[in-house]
């Protein structure tokens, strides 16, 4: 399924907010469920929709992860260019190497050969040092990215839940619909951690009642719904 598939599969315009793109997810999901509606039994149309949310619901995350890159990078940039005029050219555009050179004239003059193995070691240590510490920024990401999923408490309000199935495609290790009952069906946790945060969190967020809650464990903070 392409992108303009899944908006029209939606019935949404493709400039749609992601709360508009939601919004019209769960209204078609009440109104296409197979328990809601006879004509949909198979229940094509209503996996049709599901796949045209997840398919805009991830776009939207990739487009928000490239906007928020762009910005950090044209923040360091300039963060970057204020920096260099500070220390080397009190507002003009030089390279440290010019600008320095206005202050050692006389140093030069009086002994080329020592000057130019001076300058030549400053330089080295000073791209090491600068090298060194994109090194550490580095390190420190990573670090940062490797911290751990907060424990989750997540639950099922059986008086919501109208077993619509797509916490369970989605997180199949932690939701379960017992499809043994012909009648009036419920998604169960069967396995508090049995996936990573984000694909909890959809799962929750797909569920067109809001059946389905999400807390921290160790804060008793509210995830969602929020």
């Amino acid at each position: 399924m392409e992108a303009s598939q899944a908006y029209k599969a939606l019935n949404i315009e493709h400039d749609s907010s992601f709360d508009e793109i939601k919004y019209a997810y769960r209204k078609l999901a009440l109104e296409l469920h197979p328990d809601k509606n006879e004509s949909e039994r198979d229940g094509t149309k209503f996996r049709l929709i599901t796949e045209a949310y997840h398919l805009l619901k991830n776009n939207n995350k990739i487009s928000n992860s490239k906007h928020r890159e762009t910005d950090h990078t044209n923040k360091k940039t300039k963060e970057g260019q204020k920096v260099s005029r500070t220390h080397w050219g009190a507002g003009n555009e030089r390279t440290p190497e010019e600008d320095w050179s206005r202050y050692t004239k006389e140093a030069e003059k009086s002994d080329p050969g020592f000057w130019r193995s001076y300058v030549a070691e400053f330089w080295k240590n000073y791209e090491s040092r600068v090298n060194q510490a994109k090194n550490q920024q580095y390190d420190f990401d990573i670090t940062r990215e490797k911290k751990k999923d907060p424990d989750l408490f997540v639950d099922v309000d059986h008086s919501l839940c109208i077993a619509c199935c797509s916490c369970e495609t989605i997180a199949p290790q932690v939701f379960l619909v017992d499809k043994a009952l012909r009648m009036n069906p419920k998604s169960n946790v069967i396995n508090q951690k049995g996936a990573k945060m984000d694909k909890i969190m959809d799962a929750a967020q797909t569920c067109p009642t809001k059946a389905i809650s999400v807390e921290e464990q160790r804060t008793g903070k509210r995830l969602y719904p929020y």
